[in-house]
């Protein structure tokens, strides 16, 4: 649980350090665009990335190898942040880093994130449209995750946060189905009457 605790605690501080620094030297955006790329290698190259995660090699040579692949592709600020992290040997931090930056980077750009599961799959025109019409909708900008799930059948789930709008035919067919378990929800109930005396001419 300690070491566990620790980790978190450094994969916030590097996390806000580094978003800092972009922040006063106006890149936030570049080191975003770096961090993917730097995400994207470890995930490309499983043999580097042992390298850098190895409890064995020192962090010079580690620090070393980081300059040598990553020079020129990133940011100056980017590569010290990098090489930092190899001689300290926390490389093995990075993807947390990457998700916690993103966040950070959402909240800077005011960007909200959605998440909308439909029945089938989508073309790239359709979410760009999605993404388009629901920015629209909520005046904001979005960042929009689609998941697919095909026991929707049809229609759309959206996630933001805690809230869910539920239009799917899956849902829909539930409620009818609990409907139709329960007739008293099917037949309107009239208007009471009250008195049961008969009236003789």
């Amino acid at each position: 649980m300690g070491s566990q605790w620790s980790r978190q605690v450094a994969e916030e501080l590097y996390t806000e350090v580094l978003f800092e620094l972009a922040e006063q030297a106006g890149c936030v955006d570049t080191i975003h665009a770096d961090l993917q790329k730097a995400a994207a290698v470890m995930a490309a190259e499983p043999d580097f990335a042992a390298v850098l995660n190895s409890l064995t090699l020192q962090g010079k040579i580690k620090c070393d190898s980081v300059r040598k692949v990553f020079q020129g592709a990133v940011s100056d600020l980017a590569l010290d942040f990098l090489s930092v992290l190899a001689r300290r040997n926390r490389f093995g931090l990075l993807a947390a880093i990457v998700r916690r930056y993103e966040t950070l980077f959402d909240i800077y750009h005011k960007r909200y994130p959605l998440e909308v599961t439909v029945a089938g799959d989508l073309t790239p025109e359709q979410v760009d449209q999605m993404r388009q019409r629901l920015a629209s909708a909520i005046q904001s900008d979005i960042k929009l995750t689609v998941k697919v799930d095909r026991s929707l059948i049809g229609g759309i789930v959206i996630r933001k946060d805690d809230m869910i709008i539920d239009s799917s035919v899956r849902t829909a067919l539930e409620r009818a189905a609990r409907a139709v378990s329960d007739p008293s929800q099917l037949r309107p109930k009239g208007p009471e009457r009250k008195g049961t005396g008969a009236v003789s001419a």
